[in-house]
C-alpha cells in the first residue's frame, strides 16, 4: 500500500477557504475516476496546518493516477488556485509512505 500525504498551511483567516479548495481538489479527483483525499489536523503544532492523505495500492497505481490528475488542465487550475489561501510563510509539502517490508 502507497499513502500520499500532502502537508499545506492556509493563512490566518483563510482556514474555511483551503477547506472548500479541499472539497474542489476531492471533486477534480473524482471526475477523473481518482481517489479522494482525506482531511487531517494536527491537535498541535502550526495552526491552519491540513494533512490531505490518499491511499493507493501501489506505486505504480500512485504514479499513473498522479500522471492522470497533473495532465488534466481543469484540475490543474483547480490545484493552483491553493495559492489563494495558501500561508506565504510556508511551503507545501509532499510525503510518500509506503508499507513496511517483512524481511528474512
Amino acid at each position: 500500500m502507497v499513502r500520499h500525504r500532502l502537508h499545506v498551511v492556509a493563512a490566518l483567516g483563510k482556514y474555511r477557504d483551503a477547506l472548500a479548495w479541499v472539497d474542489e481538489m476531492n471533486a477534480a479527483s473524482r471526475k477523473l475516476g481518482l481517489p479522494e483525499a482525506s482531511a487531517w489536523s494536527p491537535v498541535s503544532g502550526d495552526f491552519n496546518y491540513i494533512i490531505l492523505e490518499t491511499e493507493y495500492a501501489d506505486l505504480a497505481t500512485f504514479d499513473s493516477m498522479t500522471d492522470k490528475f497533473q495532465n488534466d488542465p481543469q484540475a490543474m487550475a483547480v490545484f493552483r488556485r491553493g495559492t489563494e489561501w495558501g500561508s506565504t510563510s510556508h511551503w507545501p509539502k509532499d510525503e510518500v509512505l509506503v508499507s513496511a517490508p517483512t524481511i528474512a
